[in-house]
């Protein structure tokens, strides 16, 4: 298959089981009901769910079984193990928010109704034209109270009865203490009964209601073994989702309605590989349907999805690569604040989104899969949905505003995700180089361009450092640069650089950076001059890229 040019992209049929092309699919995994107080509607219920994308170029809900976690669902289930989420409020358990006490109130109170809430939402999909999906968080953590050893309603008897069951303090002991304290809280998968609970839900939940796939979350959260027996428990996971094949398939032969498997994974085949997931094996057997390459909240925003497209290039198996809604960032936005210590949590702006999406369908994606994007406004007051009806389409996304981010080093789950990046790095006297992949045809769409800038962002630069910036071995000269008496009461800059002269290339561009002047007085205190983050900004002229009203033009009166 391999890449494509802009305009063009895979069907993603390829002899699937599935019979729809999926151009975005939207995982909405948490239950809304949360958000409501009650009682709530059976109308406000549906809405709840696919308001946030109703009309927009969205082909699959994927939906939860109520919670985040893998214990409970939203129906009165007979699943060993599993148990029905107002069972738990009922009998006393520990509801741990008033958020989770909105939730189970409300899915008591639509099923006293005679208001399924879970096939409410079937409906809901069916009634516009999507097709649905469910999806399992395999080892989730939202069950946790804040000082992560008490649990809360989303929790079961079943994890709080056997703690023999977790990887624990000694199987989590082998990786850095940050993960060690999560994953001890985690089920080992070694155990029959912790992978028969989850199976025994996607199985039950296919059965009472016909949809058209189901999720395997195996990114909430990664971790299925003790430390060093990933690769033993990688012939277990694969039989695993052998067995989930072959039961799926009986429940389409049963009811003539093909039920498609998707695993969101880490995002390189390695990573998967690491924590014990064969998904090379699960394509070549043809096991699943949708791979979904993933990231875990914070965004790659430089992920290369080519060895997936590559890896299921012969196969009946669809690369849907995740986006999620936010990325690291070494700054703080336009809030400017003494208290507030980057690197945190940014939104992924609708041109970074759009660039994310262009670099993957150009790559041979057959879609797009978006994590969390339903919370995106609640957690940043930032709404992300615009860019939801640009990416579908890899021709629509061509001559749309995008901005390219390079990706900060960190140490979220270690065990399965890269976690040293290009930046944040230091600059000095010797020649530092970084890479910026962009997809977009600057020289052929030259004429079409507003303006292509290139943003650096350095901490502990003064004024009387000079740094030499290049682009694939072009000096740039600085738009902004320091000035005498230049007000400045931060220890960061954002230095511009105009690219429209030096426009980048498709595929890989090179970024040299080197000191040629350093303050001397700042060497003596140990000080470097640090790039935090680099941006790589494409505007184009309107009709394609944003309207803004040129200077010549004067409206009538």
């Amino acid at each position: 298959m391999g890449g494509h040019d802009v305009g063009t992209q895979t069907t993603g049929t390829r002899g699937s089981r599935l019979s729809s092309r999926y151009r975005i699919m939207w995982d909405q995994n948490t239950g809304h009901e949360s958000f409501y107080n009650p009682p709530l509607s059976a109308e406000r219920a549906a809405q709840s769910h696919h308001g946030f994308f109703e009309g927009r170029p969205v082909d699959a809900y994927v939906g939860a079984l109520g919670s985040n976690t893998g214990y409970t669902v939203d129906w009165p289930t007979k699943v060993p193990n599993a148990e029905f989420l107002v069972d738990r409020l009922n009998s006393g358990a520990k509801v741990g928010t008033v958020k989770l006490w909105r939730k189970a109130e409300n899915i008591r109170r639509l099923w006293e109704q005679g208001v399924d809430p879970v096939g409410l939402q079937v409906d809901e999909s069916r009634r516009l034209g999507i097709d649905h999906w469910f999806r399992l968080s395999m080892n989730d953590w939202h069950h946790w109270g804040a000082a992560g050893t008490e649990v809360n309603l989303l929790a079961s008897t079943f994890y709080n009865s056997h703690p023999e069951y977790l990887i624990g303090e000694e199987g989590a002991s082998g990786w850095p203490e940050a993960l060690a304290n999560i994953l001890q809280w985690f089920q080992d998968w070694r155990h029959e009964e912790v992978r028969a609970l989850r199976m025994g839900i996607a199985v039950e939940a296919c059965q009472r209601y016909q949809v058209d796939g189901f999720v395997y979350d195996f990114m909430r959260c990664p971790g299925y073994f003790k430390f060093g027996e990933e690769e033993a428990g990688a012939e277990i996971m694969t039989q695993f989702i052998r067995d989930t094949r072959a039961a799926f398939d009986k429940l389409a032969d049963d009811s003539g309605h093909p039920v498609g498997l998707a695993v969101r994974v880490p995002n390189t085949v390695a990573g998967a590989a690491r924590i014990g997931l064969d998904v090379a094996s699960w394509v070549r057997e043809s096991l699943v349907d949708v791979v979904v390459p993933s990231s875990f909240f914070a965004q790659d925003t430089e992920e290369d999805v080519a060895e997936w497209v590559s890896l299921a290039e012969d196969a009946p198996v669809r690369i849907q690569p995740a986006l999620e809604e936010a990325y690291l960032a070494g700054h703080t936005g336009s809030i400017r604040r003494w208290y507030l210590k980057p690197p945190m949590m940014a939104p992924l702006s609708n041109e970074m989104l759009r660039a994310l999406a262009a670099r993957h369908l150009a790559k041979g994606a057959d879609g797009l899969y978006v994590f969390n994007f339903f919370g995106t406004a609640t957690t940043y007051d930032y709404d992300n949905r615009e860019a939801l009806d640009d990416m579908g389409d890899l021709r629509r996304l061509q001559h749309k505003d995008k901005c390219y981010v390079v990706t900060r080093s960190e140490d979220s789950f270690p065990n399965c995700l890269e976690t040293e990046r290009q930046i944040p790095c230091s600059v000095s006297a010797g020649p530092r180089s970084i890479t910026v992949d962009v997809v977009d045809d600057l020289p052929a769409a030259a004429h079409r361009l507003r303006d292509a800038h290139l943003w650096i962002h350095f901490d502990d630069l003064s004024i009387e450092d000079q740094v030499e910036v290049t682009l694939n071995g072009t000096i740039l000269e600085c738009q902004n640069p320091m000035e005498p008496e230049g007000y400045d009461p931060t220890n960061d800059a954002w230095l511009a650089y105009d690219l429209k002269s030096c426009l980048p290339v498709r595929g890989s561009n090179e970024i040299g950076l080197r000191l040629l002047r350093r303050n001397e007085r700042l060497v003596q205190d140990g000080l470097e001059v640090r790039v935090e983050d680099v941006e790589l900004w494409i505007e184009y002229e309107y009709p394609n890229g944003r309207w803004v009203r040129p200077r010549s033009f004067v409206p009538r009166t």
